[in-house]
């Protein structure tokens, strides 16, 4: 009996000496997800090897897209929290100012609400699924909201899933103001063409009248970002050939892919290849970067691939008194 007891005291010794132990707790051990058991920054050090960390200037803005590809039982594939480590890896090695997001089912709200960063949400984020499939997250060191909000397409056959968030945002730096919108339009079924590109070209329409409106009021450059499910390609001759209604998109905006010759792309995925996801500048901005990271790491994160870029900011106000003064 005694002998039982004596291992029995040395147990509950041991157990509170690894539990209180401030050595133990001092550990560098992985830091993991609430979510999953799996260690959340475990490709960034492969990017810093790799040298695929891009470099951003201390006044320019960082914006990400990435749609995340929703995971529902009948859609098959592979559950979220199998994948969002690559996620939070890829945030935080990058480290956007902006991420706008598309596909957020529940799942991922749920790994990136409960996430402990200076990354936040935009808020309101409602947790119906229509309102919280399009998202902007924003990293709170270097940002400050002003203004936000977001607008269902009138469109029927989207089911409100299909809409439009917009922010306002001021820069902690330089105080510069800038807006961005994140969108992800209509999918182009085979057997429903006509009428899917008719009903993105009304969403297409209603963006851009979003876009005017924040412009008349705020004055500041706008990023609209997200999948537009509209294509820019490229043929053999170098030539354009567009599909769905990118060549609206293009006419009325300015495509980040157009306007800048620094450009990065990953392993698997080329700017000459068909792509949906798309930066798009309305009003006085300079696309210094834009970096398709289709590298091997990020193929297991989603069916798209993150599309990045380094934006310089030109506020109209601004642009007119550097303008005014070099004239006197």
């Amino acid at each position: 009996m005694n002998y039982n007891k004596r291992i029995l005291t040395t147990a509950i010794i041991t157990l509170t000496v690894f539990i209180f132990s401030p050595q133990i707790y001092a550990l560098p051990i992985f830091e993991y997800n609430i979510f999953e058991q799996r260690p959340r920054y475990e490709f960034t050090e492969q990017l810093k090897k790799d040298n695929l960390l891009l470099n951003k200037g201390e006044n320019e803005i960082r914006v990400m897209t990435l749609n995340l590809l929703a995971h529902y039982t009948s859609w098959g594939g592979t559950p979220v929290n199998e994948r969002s480590h690559i996620f939070f890896s890829l945030r935080d090695s990058y480290k956007p100012d902006v991420l706008g997001v598309q596909e957020m089912c529940s799942d991922w709200y749920k790994e990136i609400i409960n996430d402990k960063s200076s990354y936040k949400f935009v808020t309101p984020i409602k947790t119906a699924f229509p309102q919280k499939m399009t998202a902007i997250l924003y990293n709170s060191d270097t940002l400050q909201v002003i203004d936000s909000g977001n607008k269902a397409f009138s469109d029927v056959l989207n089911f409100k899933a299909r809409r439009v968030v917009w922010t306002v945002f001021k820069t902690k730096n330089t105080n510069e103001i800038f807006v961005v919108l994140n969108t992800h339009l209509s999918f182009i079924s085979k057997n429903k063409t006509d009428q899917n590109l008719g009903s993105q070209a009304c969403q297409v329409n209603e963006l851009y009248t979003m876009t005017k409106a924040l412009y008349s009021q705020y004055s500041a450059p706008i990023l609209i970002i997200g999948d537009f499910n509209t294509k820019r390609r490229v043929n053999y001759q170098k030539s354009v050939i567009t599909s769905g209604n990118y060549g609206i998109l293009n006419s009325l905006y300015t495509d980040a892919e157009n306007s800048t010759k620094t450009k990065f792309c990953g392993e698997n995925l080329s700017f000459n290849n068909t792509l949906n996801d798309h930066i798009f500048i309305y009003g006085e901005a300079k696309i210094n970067n834009l970096s398709l990271l289709s590298q091997d790491i990020f193929k297991n994160l989603s069916d798209h691939f993150p599309l990045l870029a380094d934006i310089s900011l030109w506020n109209l106000f601004k642009l007119l008194i550097d303008r005014i003064s070099t004239m006197v």
